[in-house]
């Protein structure tokens, strides 16, 4: 599986669920949306007030989890990737969620350089696109698709 098929399956799904590990200790999951893919990365974007910035900031890793029920249960596919969030300053990719999220853009008053505003790209990317179907321990069935591992 390829960067951009990636990409375009979180694009798809439209919401994703990202686990953290809390300032706490404990793990916490919460709805978030994948923004862009750009230079390669996979673009996402929080708001440094949230408890999510400051966990990213001290523990980066993170674990992805996706998936949109089809009509026809056994052949939804989810997504499921560990990666580690990097935060960085750019603007392009700012300009970029801003033009696409119209809550982005609302939030953050249609002002790409807000002071709030943090966008971050996953690193050491490693997951799977799986089938609902494709059960471990189960017998295997031909007509169950098989899931595709990915490396970034």
């Amino acid at each position: 599986m390829e960067l951009h098929e990636v990409a375009s399956y979180l694009e798809k799904v439209g919401l994703q669920y990202m686990a953290t590990i809390g300032l706490d200790g404990k793990p916490k999951v919460r709805p978030v949306q994948f923004m862009v893919e750009y230079g390669g990365r996979l673009w996402f974007c929080t708001n440094s007030k949230k408890s999510m910035y400051a966990e990213l900031l001290k523990n980066p890793w993170i674990d992805l989890c996706a998936s949109k029920l089809l009509e026809d249960e056994i052949q939804t596919a989810w997504i499921r990737l560990s990666a580690e969030a990097v935060f960085e300053e750019n603007l392009a990719v700012k300009k970029m969620i801003m033009e696409k999220s119209a809550i982005v853009h609302e939030l953050y008053e249609n002002n790409a350089e807000h002071p709030l505003f943090k966008v971050f790209y996953l690193k050491n990317i490693k997951g799977s696109l799986n089938n609902l179907g494709h059960v471990k321990g189960l017998s295997e069935r031909a007509d169950f698709a098989k899931p595709e591992e990915f490396e970034f």
